[in-house]
């Protein structure tokens, strides 16, 4: 076998070491195999590598937490993404970003286990997979050039042969891994990244907004509003869609619609969150009353000094005036479900009431 190393020609024998890094000889190694090349045989294991880590995880201790997260985002997400799709961001979400000593641990077990320096020293870069929601600035000759929306960071990707889903302009959201093969701003996808045009643009102006208001750093902020600014987007998505509709069709929709308005604020996202929060973990769904909670945000804008207090008047109210069989609780324990005081519970439940008596119950 002649292979190039550094700039010269060298000749490996049968029994000299495999320039594959494994340690053996050639003979025993990729001499008796098809010709590949050093790269392609590091890739594999790469490969590999992450393919075992779906196979170990999640253990049967993460089932309870990552079915809570697939019921929450299920619900804010339904028609952003298919189910299946959805069920496999929120395991990497899970496993990757919000559990990522999971990950961390994994990869030290395989630094341990890998013997070829090339598979190590990109090993060495993998402790801390990154959330990309990046704007696509170069697709060509291979390479996808992407600017991180939040941080403005550039990375280079490689792209497939042949794929023209990435366009300049467009955005790609997904999580993904250092390369350091391509340099020190090289990535690569872990399972997949999703390609969508540039009128989430909009939506990706609230993901902005949050960001400021947290003061947390880039991967700290998607770490922890990682679904909201999922739901942004997807509200961006719904928006260019109902505008493409008639005059006729977008009056009708906006009567009857019980999804999020597109212009929605941070805060009054906060406040849907928390109440969407605690019907999740009861198990609970009342269209009813979160139309009037989505109305009553709209209209009225109020200013809580705790997010979850507009979200217990509103449970109050579902008991009180919707009759809701589903919601058992006394006064006192809605206060302690959003750790508010029961005169808060009082206060923004009389303001959806009189809210709903004005404007939506006729007159």
């Amino acid at each position: 076998m002649i292979v190039r190393k550094g700039g010269m020609l060298m000749t490996i024998g049968r029994n000299d070491s495999c320039p594959c890094g494994s340690g053996k000889k050639y003979k025993k190694c990729h001499g008796g195999k098809e010709v590949v090349s050093i790269q392609q045989v590091a890739d594999e294991e790469l490969d590999l590598i992450i393919q075992n880590f779906y196979n170990e995880y999640p253990e049967r201790k993460d089932m309870y937490e990552l079915r809570m997260l697939l019921g929450k985002w299920n619900a804010r997400l339904k028609g952003f993404w298919p189910p299946n799709q959805i069920q496999q961001q929120v395991v990497d979400y899970y496993l990757l970003l919000q559990k990522q000593d999971i990950w961390k641990k994994y990869v030290v077990k395989q630094l341990q286990k890998t013997v070829r320096p090339s598979v190590i020293q990109v090993l060495e870069t993998w402790t801390s997979p990154m959330m990309l929601i990046g704007e696509v600035l170069e697709a060509s000759q291979g390479i996808i050039k992407l600017k991180e929306y939040l941080d403005g960071n550039v990375y280079e990707l490689d792209s497939v042969e042949g794929d023209s889903t990435a366009k300049v302009g467009s955005y790609v959201v997904g999580i993904v891994l250092p390369n350091s093969r391509r340099g020190l701003n090289g990535i690569m996808v872990i399972t997949s990244l999703a390609f969508m045009p540039n009128w989430i643009s909009d939506g990706l102006k609230h993901v902005k907004q949050l960001a400021k208001e947290s003061k947390l750093d880039t991967q700290a902020f998607y770490r922890e509003h990682l679904l909201e600014c999922l739901m942004f987007i997807n509200e961006s998505q719904k928006s260019d869609q109902e505008s493409l509709r008639s005059v006729d069709e977008s009056e009708q929709l906006e009567s009857t619609t019980q999804q999020i308005d597109p212009k929605i604020t941070t805060k009054q996202m906060e406040m849907l969150v928390a109440f969407e929060d605690m019907m999740s973990e009861q198990d609970v769904n009342n269209d009813e009353l979160h139309r009037i909670f989505n109305s009553y945000l709209m209209e009225c804008s109020p200013n809580p000094r705790k997010t979850g207090a507009v979200a217990a008047g509103a449970i109050r109210f579902g008991r009180e005036r919707l009759s809701a069989e589903e919601f058992p609780w006394t006064n006192k324990d809605i206060a302690a479900m959003f750790d508010v005081s029961t005169s808060t519970v009082q206060k923004y439940f009389e303001e959806i009431d009189s809210f709903y008596s004005s404007a939506l119950v006729p007159a």
